[in-house]
């Protein structure tokens, strides 16, 4: 039995663009089905640290507790329903991180009143900060909502369920009372300095079932000192001047990382700080203390970071160290390359920092993650080939996926974005029903672009860009049929697919200058403005995108697929023959 059972809802496509980009689209059982070499496209899906510090904050206290993250896991009502009567927890947490987890989260939560109507529930995680009083009067089911960082919350909960106290006094909830929803005002944020490490019962759960573990999450801090208009970190519950941004000591981040390294072979880190170089000085000596631990104690790790151009480790020396102690990408937030942008932004950073940034990353051989934002609820026609002309000056264009770049600020409750927008609209949920549709349709707003021929473009952009990028995310799966048909070929002393294989390599080094050519294109057609500016810039950028299909493949990108597949499964067939 546990004191407390922890629950990661299952990820919900819900039907419009999501703050989340690690969408999990296949489950544990499907992975074990998979040939190992296309196993790396899906371990660096990341923890719910949230869930993760909770429940090792909990077992700190001396509370046992089941913590089950449902990324990769389909478990039916019963399941869960078994689950919580089995466990006979006193306290039930759910954790929605983002909007794609809210609607499993109602069937969780109704889950478990059906397995224990008295059980006590509370629901929380990153999407419930800015959301908790709406999410508190739509979803009455839970006994709370708690907001911002939860250890201490989760824990004086803990205290008072087992005291028979008043619970409705621990900071950091929304609850029902007498007729109405209350708060019981912001959290306590714990001392990270005396915090203990994240649990990692999903790591355990992947090693016990045969999923390698070699990547992990965790953080070196909390919090930005930054006070972007798109983002709702500057508005954190329970921060006050002074600790806007908190660090851990880089002796204790290091040390979980040996500890991960000898439990799960841990070799590549998701750092999920917000800012992970802090502000200036004093994130500069944090992330430097850090990276001089790491090589003192000559410690081989990988990692990943995120952090702002105005931060002290956009210098040649700092970079080289992080490079040095295992950096080897990080996000950067360079949201733009048009000056009024970042001021509309209130980025306090210029695009000159981020032109020196680009090439400093690119000098270190840092591969670069740029966070952009093409379209905003100003942006105009000029501020789009401002930030073309950047993406080309700056030779960004070539990243993971050059189509990411194409994106549109989503105005999300509690963010200053949110609200300045001018006469929003709801968004589309044609799949979504319940208390879940009734939360998502005022977590965010939708907005208009007062320019109508940006609004046409950016439809067509995001429409057709959306087709490149999903054909790119289907490029793994092809290539592992040409591998395996290849091989099936040769047994049989026939020539293989290789050749198909380069093909799509190209087709894949070809998608930067493919993004600029689409840009390009786009803004070339918006200066003109003709009648019927959508679909004409719709023929054009399709007819685009099939001529470098055939450069490429040598024949449209759909028809290549059909043969490919109908090759490789006369393959198939003659092995099975």
């Amino acid at each position: 039995m546990a004191d407390a059972v922890l629950l990661t809802p299952r990820e919900i496509l819900t039907g419009f663009s999501s703050v989340n980009n690690q969408n999990v689209l296949i489950n544990d059982d499907e992975y074990l089905r998979l040939d190992p070499a296309m196993r790396l496209f899906y371990e660096k899906v990341r923890e719910n640290l949230g869930v993760a510090c909770i429940a090792g904050h909990l077992r700190s206290c001396g509370y046992s507790v089941r913590a089950l993250n449902l990324h990769g896991r389909h478990p039916s009502d019963e399941a869960i329903t078994e689950l919580v009567r089995r466990e006979r927890p006193s306290f039930v947490g759910i954790s929605i991180m983002y909007d794609l987890h809210i609607i499993d989260a109602v069937r969780l939560l109704r889950c478990v009143r059906r397995a224990d109507p008295s059980v006590f529930v509370a629901i929380g995680g990153a999407f419930c900060t800015y959301n908790a009083k709406l999410i508190a009067e739509r979803i009455p089911e839970a006994d709370c909502v708690a907001f911002g960082e939860g250890e201490m919350t989760v824990e004086g909960l803990m205290e008072c369920l087992a005291a028979g106290r008043d619970w409705r006094k621990v900071p950091g909830l929304w609850f029902w009372q007498e007729g109405r929803v209350r708060s019981s005002g912001p959290p306590k944020l714990p001392d990270l300095a005396k915090e203990s490490w994240p649990a990692r019962d999903l790591l355990v759960h992947h090693r016990e079932t045969g999923i390698p573990t070699p990547v992990a999450s965790t953080y070196t801090s909390r919090g930005c000192h930054a006070k972007c208009t798109f983002c709702y970190v500057p508005r954190a519950p329970g921060v006050a001047v002074g600790n806007a941004w908190r660090v851990r000591s880089p002796v204790d981040v290091v040390d979980e990382i040996e500890y991960l390294q000898v439990e799960f072979g841990t070799r590549f880190l998701w750092f999920n700080d917000d800012n992970f170089g802090g502000a200036f000085a004093e994130g500069y000596s944090h992330a430097i203390g850090f990276a001089e631990e790491i090589l003192r104690r000559g410690v081989k790790i990988s990692f990943h970071s995120e952090f702002r151009v105005d931060t002290g480790l956009i210098d040649r020396e700092a970079l080289h160290t992080l490079r040095r102690a295992g950096m080897l990408s990080a996000l950067l937030g360079m949201e733009t390359g048009s000056p009024t942008m970042a001021k509309r932004f209130r980025k306090g950073t210029t695009v000159e920092y981020n032109f020196d940034a680009a090439r400093l990353f690119k000098k270190e051989g840092i591969e670069l993650e740029p966070g952009w934002i093409m379209i905003e609820p100003g942006t105009t026609i000029d501020e789009l080939w401002q930030n073309l002309v950047f993406i080309v000056a700056a030779e960004i264009a070539p990243s993971e996926n050059p189509f990411s770049f194409i994106s549109r600020a989503i105005a999300l409750r509690g963010t200053e974005m949110y609200d300045k927008v001018v006469d929003p609209g709801p968004p589309e949920l044609p799949d979504v029903e319940g208390p879940a549709k009734d939360v998502l349709l005022e977590a965010r707003r939708e907005y208009r672009i007062p320019d109508a021929r940006v609004e046409d473009v950016w439809a067509v952009w995001s429409s057709v860009s959306g087709e490149v990028s999903d054909r790119k995310e289907e490029l793994p799966f092809l290539a592992q049929l040409i591998a395996d048909a290849t091989r099936a070929r040769r047994a049989r002393r026939e020539a293989g697919l290789r050749p198909l294989l380069g093909r799509l390599r190209r087709w894949v080094e070809g998608l930067p200058n493919l993004l600029i050519a689409f840009l390009n294109v786009g803004l070339l057609l918006a200066d003109e403005d003709p009648p019927q500016l959508a679909a004409r810039l719709e023929d054009e950028l399709r007819a685009l995108v099939d001529a470098y299909d055939r450069e490429h493949l040598g024949r449209t990108y759909p028809d290549f697929v059909a043969d490919t597949k109908r090759r490789c499964a006369e393959s198939e067939r003659a092995m099975a023959g």
